[in-house]
């Protein structure tokens, strides 16, 4: 991605930080690398290529849903994975960034600093906290990161692949209409699996029917179809840190 997403103005509140313009570049510089490396290792390689297309293109404003969400997060039903139908939200890897920024920039600035000065104050002089002071610091910021990092992942894994059971399948002369309740991120061109066999999406009205190109008479078993929004997923492992800042 060549398109920053968070700048310094979205480090306040428990990220504030206090960057001057001279430290601006290097920090635009450190907010882009992080922006990319978490992406990748979430994503990877071409389900990464594929949301940087998106991204750059809208500068920094996705137009494919399923990216919007991925970037901004989601709440979603999990029909799947519990006895109920249990509503997640995925906080949105802009979420996560924000503190690898803060983890990131705090350990490579020369300078500790924020709203009022990473320091421990002494009247109206101040002393820059010491190394392992800042650890505890930026430590924690991180793991709450790799917590929004985790939902994220959670969202992804589940629509890595996505089943709907169909209410029926008609053929058309060899067009065949699929009418259904729920098409969640699928889009014209995409794949779809019904039998084991794919077929390619050509025309879609939204959580109504969709409608795919086939020779004329085939019969249907599955009840459901299945299409892959994340095919592949790498879904990289971030894991928080435990050493209360003592490295």
């Amino acid at each position: 991605m060549t398109n920053q997403a968070i700048t310094k103005n979205d480090m306040i509140g428990i990220l504030g930080l206090s960057i001057s313009n001279a430290e601006l570049e290097d920090f635009n510089s450190i907010s882009l690398m992080v922006q990319n490396e978490v992406t990748r290792a979430i994503l990877g390689d071409n389900l990464f290529n594929e949301f940087t297309t998106d991204f750059d293109a809208g500068s920094g404003t996705p137009t494919e849903q399923k990216w919007l969400d991925l970037l901004n997060g989601v709440t979603y039903t999990d029909t799947i994975n519990y006895d109920y139908d249990k509503s997640i939200i995925s906080d949105g890897i802009k979420e996560a960034w924000k503190y690898f920024v803060y983890y990131e920039w705090l350990n490579q600035a020369p300078f500790v600093s924020n709203f009022i000065g990473k320091s421990t104050h002494n009247t109206t002089n101040s002393t820059p906290l010491d190394r392992q002071s800042l650890n505890i610091e930026t430590q924690n910021r991180y793991n709450i990161g790799v917590d929004k990092y985790a939902t994220t992942s959670t969202f992804l894994d589940y629509y890595k692949d996505y089943e709907v059971d169909y209410t029926s399948i008609t053929d058309i002369a060899g067009t065949y209409l699929v009418t259904l309740p729920d098409t969640t991120y699928l889009k014209i061109g995409d794949t779809v699996t019904i039998d084991s066999n794919d077929y390619i999406v050509t025309d879609i009205s939204d959580n109504v029917s969709f409608t795919f190109v086939a020779a004329t008479g085939i019969t249907f078993i599955s009840p459901y179809v299945t299409w892959y929004p994340f095919y592949k997923v790498a879904n990289g492992d971030k894991k928080a840190i435990y050493f209360n800042g003592m490295i």
